[in-house]
């Protein structure tokens, strides 16, 4: 749009040129015509045809210095000038004006086409100029915007590691809190349960010291029965498996391990525990048996079961048969998923081992 305006300008000057000349004659109006559809070429061929347009350029503005009358097209014809690749391209607008002077243009005239022809071409550099600099501008926006898109999702990953992080920290605290309270108040409450019981045994000749030994001992027996199941709800709580299941490949001695846990909702405490048990067996296979160097868990919930499959490149054999019987490994990871109502599968293709295990949802089966 630019080059547009400044070429609709030219061409008033060229047409002021044509009042100086004073008389319209057949050889300005072609001049000028030849002058616009030698503009219209050259933006056309510029982008796919270079040489063309610039051969059609200088092609015009020599027209327009050598055919007598048709300097007056010389500022439109010499506005594309300073697009031409050339370096000399510029020097073609004095030496056309030049010959036209010293094929009898008046020198007052020639000196008018001279200033026309320098403003029509700085004109020229100027919008190229402004063109060059607002394509700069896009793209350095285009650039931010990039980065902006970049650092929003630089600071989403830092605020989820961040929430990760925490409740991490949250159930690893939830953790130890129930330990301490089994490993403290349970032992003292069963040494508590252990002494009334010694104390009915050696007063048992007294029946009413028997009976009050006996309802302490009861009350005792209720106290640790309900510890023991907050602690394990405290426990049970504290169980996130994703969580689980990136520490265990954290520790697992593995030097690359991807974890994908696509669980929508969390698992019944005894599937959580299931699922991070039989990950546990597998990663620690992976690594001492197979000395494997990148493993995968994949672990995803559908309508009626859940699935996990841990995957590793390790030495692995290709025939699995009797794998089961050289330790109690893959045994125990059987006996824990069928004790879910649930399948395990342990297959090789020589290249990798997978474990693949499938439990049911009560109710959904």
């Amino acid at each position: 749009m630019e080059r547009i305006a400044d070429k609709c300008v030219v061409l008033l000057a060229c047409l002021a040129l044509v009042v100086l000349a004073g008389s319209v004659d057949a050889v300005r109006v072609v001049a000028l015509l030849v002058a616009l559809g030698a503009s219209a070429c050259f933006e056309l061929a510029r982008g796919r045809r270079p040489a063309v347009a610039e051969a059609v350029c200088c092609t015009a503005c020599a027209l327009a210095a050598l055919v007598p009358g048709a300097w007056v097209a010389l500022p439109l014809a010499c506005y594309d000038l300073p697009r031409v690749r050339s370096r000399w391209a510029l020097a073609v607008a004095p030496c056309c004006v030049a010959w036209a002077w010293a094929a009898g243009v008046p020198a007052t005239t020639a000196a008018v086409l001279l200033a026309l022809v320098a403003c029509s071409t700085a004109l020229s550099w100027r919008c190229g100029r402004a063109v060059g600099l607002e394509r700069e501008l896009h793209a350095l926006q285009d650039d931010l915007q990039d980065k902006v898109i970049d650092l929003r999702e630089k600071n989403r990953e830092l605020e989820d590691a961040r929430a990760y992080e925490s409740h991490a920290a949250a159930l690893a605290e939830r953790t130890r809190i129930a330990r301490e309270i089994h490993d403290s108040v349970g032992h003292q409450l069963t040494r508590l349960v252990l002494e009334v019981e010694a104390l009915k045994v050696m007063h048992r000749d007294d029946p009413a010291a028997v009976e009050e030994l006996g309802e302490l001992s009861d009350g005792l027996g209720e106290a640790l029965t309900s510890m023991r199941t907050s602690v394990h709800a405290l426990e049970d709580s504290a169980l996130d498996v994703g969580v689980e299941l990136n520490r265990l490949a954290g520790q697992s001695g593995i030097a690359h391990v991807d974890v994908d846990c696509g669980l929508e909702g969390a698992p019944p405490a005894e599937v959580s525990r299931c699922l991070v048990a039989v990950t546990r067996e597998a990663l620690t296979n992976a690594a001492r048996h197979a000395h494997a160097a990148h493993a995968t868990v994949h672990v995803t919930g559908l309508p009626g079961i859940w699935q996990l499959r841990v995957e590793n490149d390790g030495d692995v054999p290709a025939d699995v048969t009797g794998l089961e019987g050289r330790g109690m490994g893959l045994r125990g990871m059987r006996e824990r998923v069928e004790g879910l109502g649930g399948t395990l599968l342990v297959k090789s293709d020589g290249r990798r081992f997978s474990v693949f295990a499938s439990i049911p949802r009560k109710g959904q089966a």
